[in-house]
C-alpha cells in the first residue's frame, strides 16, 4: 500500500510540474533578428548617392512603381539614410537580398555591406547606408569576418579593404552583381 501510495504521489507531482511549464509557441517569436531581417526583406535597396557608380551608397526604401515599357526606372521612397522622405525615380535598385550564412564565400563575389558595420548583430538604428563590396578572402569566416574590396571603378584595382562582420553583409539576390572591374 504505502509503495502505490508513493507511487501515486511521485506521478502526480510529475504531472503538476509538467503542466506548470509553460511553452513558447513557434509561431509567436519575435527577437532582433526576426525583427531585423523582416525590415530589410521587405524593403528594397535604392541607391540614394552616386547613382550607377561603384561606389553608390544604398538605402532602405519602399518601391511605389516598378518599371514600365515605355519608362525603365523605378520609383522609391526612401525611410531612412541621408536621403529619408525622398521620392525619386532611379535604375539603381537592388530588388532582393538575403542574409549571409556560415558557407564560404568565393573570392570575386559581390556582397551588400553596411557602412556603418556595427559589432552588435542586429542593429536597427545602423541600417541606413549600405555599399557593394567585392569578397577579396574569407580566411577568417571562423571569426565571423569576411575581407571585402571597394573598388571606385573598373580600374581600380588597388581598392580600399576591410574587414566586415557577417552580419553586417547579404547577398544581392535579384539582379544579379558582378565586380565592376575588368581583369586582364
Amino acid at each position: 500500500m504505502k509503495k502505490l501510495l508513493g507511487l501515486l504521489l511521485v506521478s502526480s507531482f510529475v504531472l503538476l510540474a509538467g503542466c506548470h511549464q509553460q511553452k513558447e509557441s513557434p509561431y509567436n517569436r519575435t527577437d532582433d533578428k526576426q525583427d531585423y531581417e523582416r525590415l530589410l526583406r521587405t524593403h528594397v535597396f535604392a541607391a540614394c548617392l552616386n547613382e550607377g557608380k561603384p561606389y553608390a551608397m544604398y538605402s532602405l526604401a519602399n518601391l511605389n512603381k516598378k518599371p514600365s515599357d515605355n519608362d525603365p526606372r523605378y520609383k522609391v521612397t526612401f525611410i531612412n539614410g541621408p536621403c529619408e522622405g525622398k521620392t525619386v525615380w532611379t535604375t539603381d535598385v537592388l530588388l532582393k537580398t538575403a542574409a549571409v550564412g556560415t558557407e564560404p564565400l568565393p573570392k570575386g563575389t559581390v556582397l551588400l555591406r553596411n557602412f556603418w558595420n556595427p559589432k552588435d548583430p542586429y542593429d536597427q538604428d545602423k541600417t541606413d547606408r549600405w555599399h557593394k563590396g567585392v569578397v577579396s578572402s574569407s580566411e577568417r569566416l571562423d571569426k565571423g569576418i569576411v575581407d571585402m574590396e571597394f573598388p571606385r571603378d573598373r580600374n581600380d584595382f588597388m581598392p580600399a579593404r576591410e574587414g566586415v562582420y557577417l552580419h553586417n553583409l547579404r547577398h544581392i539576390t535579384q539582379p544579379e552583381v558582378k565586380d565592376v572591374r575588368t581583369f586582364l
